[in-house]
């Protein structure tokens, strides 16, 4: 049987970017096509927080999983949303140099 090491929390974390029930919305447009069209520009709701390499990520560089009404839900860089609580973390977070993304 193979370990899967990811952690998916659905409370909040001390040092996460996000909180559980934060409105954050998807950026307008993808540069890399990473982001289903259907998502783009809309806003949900957090719902988890996704460590796939928890030794890496835990706690302030999670996936975030968003729920948004009528699509359902999908993983999230943090760069790839926008929130209040999101700009101001972006403005003291260097940029991510490792891409992790679970589908």
């Amino acid at each position: 049987m193979i370990q899967d090491p990811s952690l998916i929390v659905k409370r909040d974390v001390d040092g996460a970017p996000v909180h559980i029930g934060d409105r954050v919305t998807v950026v307008p447009d993808s540069t890399d096509g990473t982001i289903s069209p259907g998502f783009l520009g809309r806003t949900g709701t957090v719902v988890a927080l996704v460590y796939d390499d928890p030794v890496q990520q835990y706690p302030a560089d999670p996936l975030i999983q968003v729920r948004v009404d009528g699509l359902g839900d999908d993983l999230f860089f943090l760069d790839e949303l926008v929130s209040d609580r999101v700009r101001a973390r972006e403005r003291v977070r260097p940029p991510r140099t490792k891409s992790h993304r679970l589908q």
